[in-house]
Protein backbone atom coordinates (compact mmCIF):
# COMPACT_ATOMS: atom_id res chain seq x y z
CA UNK A 1 0.00 0.00 0.00
CA UNK A 2 2.89 2.32 0.78
CA UNK A 3 4.10 2.14 -2.84
CA UNK A 4 0.73 2.99 -4.35
CA UNK A 5 0.28 6.36 -6.01
CA UNK A 6 -1.40 9.10 -4.04
CA UNK A 7 -4.29 9.09 -6.50
CA UNK A 8 -5.00 5.38 -5.97
CA UNK A 9 -4.84 5.80 -2.21
CA UNK A 10 -7.30 8.69 -2.38
CA UNK A 11 -9.75 6.65 -4.45
CA UNK A 12 -9.55 3.70 -2.04
CA UNK A 13 -10.11 5.95 0.96
CA UNK A 14 -12.99 7.71 -0.76
CA UNK A 15 -14.82 4.48 -1.64
CA UNK A 16 -14.51 2.78 1.76
CA UNK A 17 -17.66 2.47 3.84
CA UNK A 18 -15.71 3.01 7.10
CA UNK A 19 -13.90 6.09 8.21
CA UNK A 20 -10.12 5.95 7.80
CA UNK A 21 -7.33 8.14 9.11
CA UNK A 22 -3.56 8.11 8.95
CA UNK A 23 -1.49 9.69 11.74
CA UNK A 24 2.21 10.36 11.38
CA UNK A 25 4.84 9.59 13.98
CA UNK A 26 4.63 13.22 15.06
CA UNK A 27 0.96 12.79 16.02
CA UNK A 28 -0.35 14.90 13.13
CA UNK A 29 -3.33 13.59 11.18
CA UNK A 30 -2.09 13.24 7.62
CA UNK A 31 -4.98 11.77 5.71
CA UNK A 32 -8.73 11.15 6.15
CA UNK A 33 -11.63 10.06 3.99
CA UNK A 34 -15.13 11.58 3.66
CA UNK A 35 -16.77 8.88 5.80
CA UNK A 36 -14.47 9.68 8.73
CA UNK A 37 -15.36 13.37 8.52
CA UNK A 38 -19.05 12.46 8.52
CA UNK A 39 -18.69 10.13 11.49
CA UNK A 40 -16.67 12.60 13.57
CA UNK A 41 -18.80 15.56 12.38
CA UNK A 42 -15.61 17.48 11.51
CA UNK A 43 -14.33 19.02 8.31
CA UNK A 44 -11.40 17.53 6.46
CA UNK A 45 -9.55 20.83 6.79
CA UNK A 46 -10.01 20.71 10.57
CA UNK A 47 -8.64 17.19 10.83
CA UNK A 48 -5.77 16.98 8.35
CA UNK A 49 -2.64 18.82 9.33
CA UNK A 50 -3.62 19.07 13.00
CA UNK A 51 -2.39 16.92 15.84
CA UNK A 52 -4.51 14.34 17.61
CA UNK A 53 -3.75 16.07 20.92
CA UNK A 54 -5.07 19.45 19.75
CA UNK A 55 -8.31 17.97 18.46
CA UNK A 56 -9.31 15.37 21.05
CA UNK A 57 -7.21 15.36 24.21
CA UNK A 58 -9.08 18.19 25.90
CA UNK A 59 -12.47 16.47 25.63
CA UNK A 60 -12.70 13.87 28.38
CA UNK A 61 -15.72 12.29 26.67
CA UNK A 62 -13.37 11.06 23.94
CA UNK A 63 -10.72 9.49 26.16
CA UNK A 64 -11.64 6.00 24.95
CA UNK A 65 -11.18 7.03 21.33
CA UNK A 66 -7.78 8.57 22.07
CA UNK A 67 -6.67 5.58 24.15
CA UNK A 68 -7.36 3.14 21.31
CA UNK A 69 -5.07 5.24 19.10
CA UNK A 70 -2.37 5.38 21.78
CA UNK A 71 -2.58 1.61 22.25
CA UNK A 72 -1.26 1.22 18.71
CA UNK A 73 1.77 3.31 19.69
CA UNK A 74 2.45 1.38 22.89
CA UNK A 75 1.99 -2.05 21.30
CA UNK A 76 3.26 -1.95 17.73
CA UNK A 77 2.94 -5.70 17.24
CA UNK A 78 -0.85 -5.94 17.38
CA UNK A 79 -4.02 -4.34 16.14
CA UNK A 80 -6.30 -2.77 18.72
CA UNK A 81 -10.06 -2.85 18.49
CA UNK A 82 -12.65 -1.42 20.85
CA UNK A 83 -16.10 0.11 20.96
CA UNK A 84 -15.79 3.56 22.54
CA UNK A 85 -18.08 6.51 23.23
CA UNK A 86 -17.53 9.63 21.22
CA UNK A 87 -19.01 13.13 21.46
CA UNK A 88 -19.06 15.29 18.32
CA UNK A 89 -18.22 19.00 18.47
CA UNK A 90 -21.95 19.81 18.43
CA UNK A 91 -22.61 17.51 21.41
CA UNK A 92 -23.97 14.46 19.61
CA UNK A 93 -23.07 11.22 21.37
CA UNK A 94 -22.07 8.20 19.34
CA UNK A 95 -20.67 4.69 19.76
CA UNK A 96 -17.69 4.01 17.52
CA UNK A 97 -15.93 0.79 16.62
CA UNK A 98 -12.29 1.84 16.38
CA UNK A 99 -9.49 -0.36 15.02
CA UNK A 100 -5.91 0.94 15.03
CA UNK A 101 -2.55 -0.49 13.95
CA UNK A 102 0.99 0.87 13.87
CA UNK A 103 2.38 1.25 10.35
CA UNK A 104 5.92 0.21 9.52
CA UNK A 105 7.68 0.06 6.18
CA UNK A 106 10.60 -2.26 6.85
CA UNK A 107 12.54 -0.63 9.64
CA UNK A 108 10.88 2.71 8.99
CA UNK A 109 8.04 3.75 11.31
CA UNK A 110 5.39 5.65 9.38
CA UNK A 111 2.64 6.19 11.93
CA UNK A 112 -0.82 4.86 12.75
CA UNK A 113 -3.74 3.80 10.56
CA UNK A 114 -7.19 3.76 12.04
CA UNK A 115 -10.53 2.43 10.78
CA UNK A 116 -13.75 3.71 12.36
CA UNK A 117 -17.34 2.51 12.02
CA UNK A 118 -20.35 4.24 13.53
CA UNK A 119 -22.15 1.50 15.49
CA UNK A 120 -24.41 3.83 17.45
CA UNK A 121 -27.62 2.33 16.06
CA UNK A 122 -26.38 -1.24 16.41
CA UNK A 123 -25.43 -0.60 20.03
CA UNK A 124 -28.81 1.02 20.69
CA UNK A 125 -30.59 -2.01 19.26
CA UNK A 126 -28.34 -4.35 21.23
CA UNK A 127 -29.07 -2.51 24.48
CA UNK A 128 -32.77 -2.58 23.66
CA UNK A 129 -32.62 -6.32 23.01
CA UNK A 130 -30.71 -6.87 26.26
CA UNK A 131 -33.32 -4.82 28.13
CA UNK A 132 -36.14 -6.84 26.60
CA UNK A 133 -34.33 -10.08 27.39
CA UNK A 134 -33.87 -8.94 31.00
CA UNK A 135 -37.55 -8.05 31.20
CA UNK A 136 -38.52 -11.46 29.79
CA UNK A 137 -36.19 -13.17 32.27
CA UNK A 138 -37.75 -11.20 35.12
CA UNK A 139 -41.24 -12.08 33.87
CA UNK A 140 -40.38 -15.79 33.68
CA UNK A 141 -38.74 -15.73 37.12
CA UNK A 142 -41.72 -13.96 38.69
CA UNK A 143 -44.17 -16.42 37.11
CA UNK A 144 -42.11 -19.36 38.35
CA UNK A 145 -42.00 -17.85 41.84
CA UNK A 146 -45.78 -17.34 41.73
CA UNK A 147 -46.32 -20.96 40.68
CA UNK A 148 -44.02 -22.18 43.45
CA UNK A 149 -46.04 -20.17 45.96
CA UNK A 150 -49.29 -21.59 44.58
CA UNK A 151 -47.95 -25.14 44.93
CA UNK A 152 -47.11 -24.66 48.59
CA UNK A 153 -50.13 -22.55 49.49
CA UNK A 154 -52.50 -25.17 48.10
CA UNK A 155 -51.72 -27.24 51.17
CA UNK A 156 -51.05 -25.57 54.52
CA UNK A 157 -49.27 -28.76 55.57
CA UNK A 158 -46.47 -28.12 53.03
CA UNK A 159 -46.63 -24.33 52.91
CA UNK A 160 -42.88 -23.92 53.38
CA UNK A 161 -41.57 -26.95 51.53
CA UNK A 162 -40.53 -25.31 48.25
CA UNK A 163 -39.35 -22.11 49.93
CA UNK A 164 -37.11 -24.12 52.25
CA UNK A 165 -35.61 -26.16 49.42
CA UNK A 166 -34.89 -23.03 47.40
CA UNK A 167 -33.29 -21.38 50.43
CA UNK A 168 -31.13 -24.43 51.17
CA UNK A 169 -30.16 -24.65 47.49
CA UNK A 170 -29.15 -20.99 47.23
CA UNK A 171 -27.08 -21.14 50.42
CA UNK A 172 -25.40 -24.35 49.31
CA UNK A 173 -24.47 -22.89 45.92
CA UNK A 174 -23.17 -19.78 47.69
CA UNK A 175 -20.99 -22.06 49.79
CA UNK A 176 -19.52 -23.72 46.69
CA UNK A 177 -18.65 -20.31 45.23
CA UNK A 178 -17.28 -19.01 48.51
CA UNK A 179 -14.96 -22.00 48.90
CA UNK A 180 -13.91 -21.97 45.22
CA UNK A 181 -15.14 -25.54 44.85
CA UNK A 182 -14.62 -26.83 41.28
CA UNK A 183 -18.23 -28.06 41.31
CA UNK A 184 -19.59 -24.51 41.76
CA UNK A 185 -22.39 -23.63 39.34
CA UNK A 186 -22.06 -20.78 36.85
CA UNK A 187 -24.82 -18.16 36.62
CA UNK A 188 -26.91 -19.97 34.00
CA UNK A 189 -26.62 -23.37 35.67
CA UNK A 190 -27.52 -21.86 39.03
CA UNK A 191 -30.63 -20.21 37.60
CA UNK A 192 -31.74 -23.48 36.00
CA UNK A 193 -31.22 -25.40 39.26
CA UNK A 194 -33.12 -22.91 41.41
CA UNK A 195 -35.95 -22.97 38.87
CA UNK A 196 -36.03 -26.77 39.17
CA UNK A 197 -36.28 -26.43 42.94
CA UNK A 198 -39.15 -23.98 42.58
CA UNK A 199 -41.09 -26.18 40.15
CA UNK A 200 -40.21 -29.70 41.29
CA UNK A 201 -43.62 -30.28 42.91
CA UNK A 202 -45.83 -28.53 40.36
CA UNK A 203 -47.31 -31.93 39.52
CA UNK A 204 -48.94 -31.94 42.97
CA UNK A 205 -51.41 -29.37 41.67
CA UNK A 206 -53.33 -32.29 40.17
CA UNK A 207 -53.09 -34.54 43.25
CA UNK A 208 -56.37 -34.58 45.25
CA UNK A 209 -56.01 -32.65 48.51
CA UNK A 210 -57.59 -35.43 50.52
CA UNK A 211 -54.60 -37.57 49.57
CA UNK A 212 -51.88 -34.92 49.66
CA UNK A 213 -53.08 -33.63 53.06
CA UNK A 214 -53.97 -37.01 54.50
CA UNK A 215 -52.93 -36.60 58.14
CA UNK A 216 -53.93 -40.07 59.33
CA UNK A 217 -54.75 -43.49 57.94
CA UNK A 218 -58.49 -43.09 57.53
CA UNK A 219 -58.75 -39.42 56.60
CA UNK A 220 -62.44 -38.47 56.14
CA UNK A 221 -63.40 -42.15 56.46
CA UNK A 222 -62.95 -41.88 60.22
CA UNK A 223 -66.09 -39.79 60.63
CA UNK A 224 -67.99 -42.32 58.55
CA UNK A 225 -66.97 -45.10 60.92
CA UNK A 226 -67.97 -43.03 63.96
CA UNK A 227 -71.37 -42.37 62.40
CA UNK A 228 -71.80 -46.08 61.68
CA UNK A 229 -71.03 -46.94 65.27
CA UNK A 230 -73.60 -44.37 66.44
CA UNK A 231 -76.18 -46.04 64.18
CA UNK A 232 -75.28 -49.44 65.64
CA UNK A 233 -75.78 -48.01 69.13
CA UNK A 234 -79.19 -46.54 68.20
CA UNK A 235 -80.32 -49.82 66.63
CA UNK A 236 -79.45 -51.64 69.86
CA UNK A 237 -81.27 -49.02 71.93
CA UNK A 238 -84.39 -49.53 69.81
CA UNK A 239 -84.06 -53.29 70.19
CA UNK A 240 -83.67 -52.85 73.95
CA UNK A 241 -86.83 -50.70 74.12
CA UNK A 242 -88.77 -53.25 72.07
CA UNK A 243 -87.60 -56.05 74.30
CA UNK A 244 -85.71 -57.73 71.48
CA UNK A 245 -82.45 -57.24 73.41
CA UNK A 246 -81.81 -57.65 77.12
CA UNK A 247 -79.79 -55.18 79.19
CA UNK A 248 -76.84 -57.52 79.74
CA UNK A 249 -76.43 -58.20 76.03
CA UNK A 250 -76.91 -54.49 75.28
CA UNK A 251 -74.19 -53.49 77.74
CA UNK A 252 -71.84 -56.15 76.41
CA UNK A 253 -72.29 -55.08 72.78
CA UNK A 254 -71.97 -51.40 73.71
CA UNK A 255 -68.69 -52.12 75.50
CA UNK A 256 -67.35 -54.10 72.54
CA UNK A 257 -68.15 -51.24 70.21
CA UNK A 258 -66.46 -48.75 72.54
CA UNK A 259 -63.32 -50.90 72.64
CA UNK A 260 -63.38 -51.28 68.86
CA UNK A 261 -63.77 -47.55 68.29
CA UNK A 262 -60.95 -46.84 70.73
CA UNK A 263 -58.74 -49.28 68.81
CA UNK A 264 -59.66 -47.64 65.51
CA UNK A 265 -58.93 -44.18 66.94
CA UNK A 266 -55.53 -45.25 68.23
CA UNK A 267 -54.45 -47.13 65.11
CA UNK A 268 -55.67 -44.32 62.89
CA UNK A 269 -52.96 -41.98 64.22
CA UNK A 270 -50.30 -44.48 65.30
CA UNK A 271 -46.82 -43.98 63.88
CA UNK A 272 -46.14 -47.69 63.41
CA UNK A 273 -48.37 -50.77 63.68
CA UNK A 274 -47.29 -53.95 65.39
CA UNK A 275 -48.24 -57.44 64.24
CA UNK A 276 -50.77 -57.46 67.10
CA UNK A 277 -52.36 -54.26 65.76
CA UNK A 278 -52.69 -55.79 62.31
CA UNK A 279 -54.32 -58.96 63.76
CA UNK A 280 -56.75 -56.77 65.70
CA UNK A 281 -57.74 -54.97 62.52
CA UNK A 282 -58.31 -58.28 60.73
CA UNK A 283 -60.49 -59.51 63.61
CA UNK A 284 -62.44 -56.25 63.56
CA UNK A 285 -62.99 -56.53 59.80
CA UNK A 286 -64.74 -59.86 60.39
CA UNK A 287 -67.39 -58.41 62.71
CA UNK A 288 -70.87 -57.56 61.40
CA UNK A 289 -74.19 -56.04 62.47
CA UNK A 290 -77.73 -56.02 61.03
CA UNK A 291 -78.95 -52.63 59.86
CA UNK A 292 -82.47 -51.22 59.82
CA UNK A 293 -83.18 -53.00 56.50
CA UNK A 294 -82.13 -56.29 58.03
CA UNK A 295 -79.02 -56.35 55.85
CA UNK A 296 -75.82 -57.78 57.32
CA UNK A 297 -73.09 -55.10 57.22
CA UNK A 298 -69.43 -55.11 58.33
CA UNK A 299 -68.22 -52.93 61.19
CA UNK A 300 -65.52 -51.64 58.81
CA UNK A 301 -65.56 -52.03 55.02
CA UNK A 302 -62.68 -53.24 52.83
CA UNK A 303 -61.26 -49.80 52.07
CA UNK A 304 -61.28 -48.92 55.76
CA UNK A 305 -59.57 -52.21 56.56
CA UNK A 306 -56.84 -51.44 54.01
CA UNK A 307 -56.33 -47.99 55.52
CA UNK A 308 -56.12 -49.35 59.06
CA UNK A 309 -53.64 -51.99 57.86
CA UNK A 310 -51.00 -49.48 56.74
CA UNK A 311 -48.05 -50.47 58.89
CA UNK A 312 -46.26 -47.12 58.59
CA UNK A 313 -47.44 -43.77 57.26
CA UNK A 314 -50.93 -42.75 56.21
CA UNK A 315 -51.22 -43.74 52.54
CA UNK A 316 -52.51 -46.93 50.99
CA UNK A 317 -50.61 -48.39 48.04
CA UNK A 318 -53.19 -46.91 45.66
CA UNK A 319 -52.89 -43.47 47.27
CA UNK A 320 -49.10 -43.70 47.24
CA UNK A 321 -49.19 -44.44 43.50
CA UNK A 322 -51.34 -41.34 42.98
CA UNK A 323 -48.87 -39.24 44.98
CA UNK A 324 -45.96 -40.65 42.99
CA UNK A 325 -47.66 -39.63 39.76
CA UNK A 326 -46.86 -36.02 40.65
CA UNK A 327 -43.33 -36.52 39.30
CA UNK A 328 -44.69 -37.61 35.91
CA UNK A 329 -47.24 -34.80 35.97
CA UNK A 330 -44.46 -32.31 36.73
CA UNK A 331 -42.70 -33.27 33.51
CA UNK A 332 -45.91 -33.24 31.47
CA UNK A 333 -46.83 -29.77 32.72
CA UNK A 334 -43.37 -28.27 32.27
CA UNK A 335 -42.89 -29.75 28.81
CA UNK A 336 -45.65 -27.42 27.62
CA UNK A 337 -43.54 -24.42 28.68
CA UNK A 338 -41.19 -23.07 26.01
CA UNK A 339 -38.12 -22.64 28.15
CA UNK A 340 -35.16 -20.79 26.58
CA UNK A 341 -32.16 -22.90 25.57
CA UNK A 342 -30.24 -22.31 28.81
CA UNK A 343 -33.24 -23.63 30.80
CA UNK A 344 -34.24 -26.50 28.52
CA UNK A 345 -33.31 -29.14 31.13
CA UNK A 346 -35.73 -27.79 33.75
CA UNK A 347 -38.64 -30.20 32.95
CA UNK A 348 -36.35 -33.26 33.05
CA UNK A 349 -34.43 -32.25 36.18
CA UNK A 350 -37.48 -31.05 38.13
CA UNK A 351 -39.43 -34.26 37.48
CA UNK A 352 -36.53 -36.58 38.44
CA UNK A 353 -36.13 -35.58 42.11
CA UNK A 354 -37.39 -38.99 43.32
CA UNK A 355 -34.94 -41.03 41.23
CA UNK A 356 -32.26 -43.00 43.13
CA UNK A 357 -28.79 -43.97 41.93
CA UNK A 358 -29.58 -47.66 42.44
CA UNK A 359 -32.62 -47.46 40.14
CA UNK A 360 -35.16 -47.91 42.94
CA UNK A 361 -36.63 -44.42 42.61
CA UNK A 362 -39.47 -43.24 40.39
CA UNK A 363 -40.98 -42.53 37.91
CA UNK A 364 -38.36 -43.74 35.37
CA UNK A 365 -36.22 -45.87 37.70
CA UNK A 366 -33.19 -44.07 36.30
CA UNK A 367 -29.82 -45.00 37.76
CA UNK A 368 -26.12 -44.16 37.93
CA UNK A 369 -24.65 -41.66 35.50
CA UNK A 370 -28.02 -41.10 33.82
CA UNK A 371 -28.97 -38.96 36.84
CA UNK A 372 -27.40 -35.47 36.50
CA UNK A 373 -25.61 -33.76 39.38
CA UNK A 374 -28.42 -31.19 39.62
CA UNK A 375 -30.97 -33.95 40.22
CA UNK A 376 -28.75 -35.70 42.78
CA UNK A 377 -28.48 -32.47 44.75
CA UNK A 378 -32.20 -31.66 44.46
CA UNK A 379 -33.09 -35.14 45.74
CA UNK A 380 -30.94 -34.64 48.84
CA UNK A 381 -32.50 -31.23 49.54
CA UNK A 382 -36.02 -32.61 49.06
CA UNK A 383 -35.53 -35.53 51.46
CA UNK A 384 -33.71 -33.40 54.05
CA UNK A 385 -36.51 -30.83 54.06
CA UNK A 386 -39.16 -33.54 54.37
CA UNK A 387 -37.36 -35.15 57.31
CA UNK A 388 -36.81 -31.89 59.21
CA UNK A 389 -40.14 -30.22 58.34
CA UNK A 390 -42.23 -29.19 61.33
CA UNK A 391 -45.53 -28.74 59.48
CA UNK A 392 -46.37 -32.33 58.49
CA UNK A 393 -49.33 -33.79 60.40
CA UNK A 394 -48.50 -37.38 59.49
CA UNK A 395 -44.97 -37.42 60.94
CA UNK A 396 -42.84 -35.86 63.63
CA UNK A 397 -40.04 -33.46 62.78
CA UNK A 398 -36.61 -35.06 63.07
CA UNK A 399 -33.55 -33.17 64.34
CA UNK A 400 -30.84 -32.33 61.81
CA UNK A 401 -28.34 -34.93 63.06
CA UNK A 402 -30.93 -37.71 62.86
CA UNK A 403 -32.01 -36.56 59.39
CA UNK A 404 -28.41 -36.52 58.14
CA UNK A 405 -27.89 -39.99 59.58
CA UNK A 406 -30.87 -41.24 57.55
CA UNK A 407 -29.48 -39.60 54.42
CA UNK A 408 -26.09 -41.25 54.99
CA UNK A 409 -27.81 -44.62 55.38
CA UNK A 410 -29.46 -43.99 52.01
CA UNK A 411 -25.99 -43.35 50.56
CA UNK A 412 -24.88 -46.75 51.90
CA UNK A 413 -27.95 -48.32 50.28
CA UNK A 414 -26.91 -46.82 46.95
CA UNK A 415 -29.78 -44.33 46.76
CA UNK A 416 -27.99 -40.99 47.12
CA UNK A 417 -24.72 -39.37 46.05
CA UNK A 418 -22.34 -39.38 49.00
CA UNK A 419 -20.10 -36.60 47.68
CA UNK A 420 -22.97 -34.15 47.30
CA UNK A 421 -24.33 -35.12 50.71
CA UNK A 422 -20.94 -34.52 52.36
CA UNK A 423 -20.70 -31.11 50.71
CA UNK A 424 -24.22 -30.25 51.82
CA UNK A 425 -23.41 -31.29 55.37
CA UNK A 426 -20.26 -29.16 55.34
CA UNK A 427 -22.17 -26.13 54.01
CA UNK A 428 -24.65 -26.03 56.95
CA UNK A 429 -27.04 -24.52 54.41
CA UNK A 430 -30.04 -25.09 56.71
CA UNK A 431 -28.74 -22.68 59.32
CA UNK A 432 -29.73 -19.03 59.55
Amino acid sequence: MHEMSSDIQQRILRDMSEGVFLIGTNGVIQRTNPVLCEILSMQRETLEGNSLAELFFLNADNDGFVQTVLNAVHDKQASHRDIVPYTTPDGQRKELLVTTSFLQNGEKQEGIIGVIADVTEQMRLQKELLLRQRQLDELLDSMVETLATAIDERSHYTANHTRNIVRYGERFLDYLERTDDPRAFNKERRRAFIMCAQLHDIGKLVVPLEIMDKADRLGPKYEGICERFRVMELLDEIALLKGALDRTTFDQRSGERAEALALITRINKAGFLTDGDLRAVEELAGRTYVDERQVICPWIDEEERLCLSIRKGTLTEKEREIIQLHATQTKRILEHVRFPEQLRQVPEWASAHHEFLNGKGYPLHASGDSIPAEVRLLTILDIFEALTAKDRPYKKSLPVDRSLAILHSMVEEGCLDGDWLSLFEQSRAWEG
